[in-house]
């Protein structure tokens, strides 16, 4: 898209620009600092940086803290918005209600849909009150404002409030601890990451080259349907757990029970 430029997300299992894991949140920066706004656009040009605090598409890769600090201080710095897509991330998924929390930073604009209405169509623009200075009937949407729609909404966020965001976050860490019980076992395993009920295993052919899995990783996801586990991949060779956030200790050792079994079927074939 014309306008729009891309920067190097900070993966700590996969640090960019020659970084290190402790490092790769620094050098995404300076790379937005002295390569972007020095060589292809003007800071004063740029309107917004938009940003996952997980990446959802991407693989499930969790940002820095350190990194959306200083995507907070170069945005006030430039008078740019910051703008946070949740719509994966956001609703109670990470074990808060929204990820950037985790941070401390207070974006300024934040995209939320999916979870805010639990599967009903819904999307909603937040926004600092400085910015939202339309006048009524200057914006229109072609599913906003259904109150079904909404309703729903309202319940969800009263059921997240109320016991769903704290289950998120303990049922989430048993589950990445069982997760990553599965990494002592199976070679295939380079990679646990996330936060809450958003978790990415990364799928490898060797854990010292990190040679990406992404054959292998597309047989475990076939392999868990066969056993009655349904997952989905996320980015090249990453598969994401995203269950309801309702989900129990025991729904969750299932999970692991099944997870394990996919990865035997395919670890034996290699």
């Amino acid at each position: 898209m014309p306008g729009v430029y891309h920067a190097p997300y900070p993966d700590r299992y996969r640090p960019p620009l020659g970084s290190t894991a402790d490092t790769c949140a620094d050098a995404c920066i300076d790379y937005i600092e002295q390569e972007l706004f020095s060589h292809l656009v003007s800071p004063e040009e740029v309107a917004a940086i938009v940003v996952e605090p997980i990446q959802g598409e991407g693989g499930y890769v969790v940002a820095p803290d350190r990194f959306l600090e200083r995507l907070r201080e170069i945005a006030r710095q430039h008078g740019i918005a910051l703008v946070v897509d949740e719509v994966q991330s956001g609703m109670g998924r990470s074990g808060r209600m929204f990820a950037i929390e985790y941070s401390g930073v207070e974006p300024d604009i934040m995209a939320i849909a999916k979870g805010i209405a639990s599967g009903m169509p819904l999307g909603v623009a937040v926004a600092r009150s400085s910015l939202m200075t339309w006048p009524p009937g200057a914006h229109a949407s072609t599913f906003g404002g259904n109150p079904v729609s909404c309703a729903a909404a309202i319940a969800t966020i009263d059921l997240l409030k109320r016991e769903l965001v704290a289950n998120a976050a303990l049922v989430g860490d048993y589950l990445m601890n069982a997760l990553r019980a599965l990494g002592e076992k199976h070679p295939i395993v380079g990679d646990v990451r996330g936060r809450g009920l958003m978790i990415g295993v990364e799928l490898v052919r060797d854990r010292t080259t990190k040679e990406r899995a992404t054959v292998e990783r597309d047989a475990v996801v076939d392999a868990a349907f066969r056993h009655g586990l349904l997952v989905l991949g996320a980015g090249k060779n990453a598969i994401r757990f995203s269950p309801a956030l309702v989900l129990t200790r025991a729904q969750a050792d299932t999970a692991a029970r099944l997870f394990d079994a996919a990865l035997a079927d395919v670890d034996g074939r290699r």
